[in-house]
């Protein structure tokens, strides 16, 4: 019988249309770490470490990368969107101390 864990994580992938194959291979060329900061995902759900997230174009679907819960929400709340991105980077490095 299939894990609950093992479960979820075939829903997950075929919901972007990839396999868990594909996903492991993902993980693999990625060094098991975020697409965007490289490091490892840290993020604790229910007692039990997430995986790296399926990040992929909203407009189109397509895959990008596998990326930790922190970088996936932030470039969610920038709405994927590169220029504001872009902007944050910028003010940041303005009020660098």
């Amino acid at each position: 019988m299939e894990s609950a864990k093992r479960a979820s994580r075939r829903r997950t992938v075929q919901n972007y249309g990839i396999t868990v194959e594909q996903y492991a291979e993902m993980l693999d060329a990625q060094n098991g770490v975020c697409a965007i900061c490289g490091r490892p995902e840290t993020h604790i759900r229910k007692g039990t470490l997430c995986q790296l997230a399926i990040d992929h174009d909203h407009e189109s679907g397509q895959v990008r990368g596998l990326l930790c819960n922190n970088c996936n929400r932030a470039i969610g709340l920038l709405k994927d969107n590169p220029k504001i991105l872009r902007s944050a980077a910028d003010y940041l490095e303005d009020f660098a101390y």
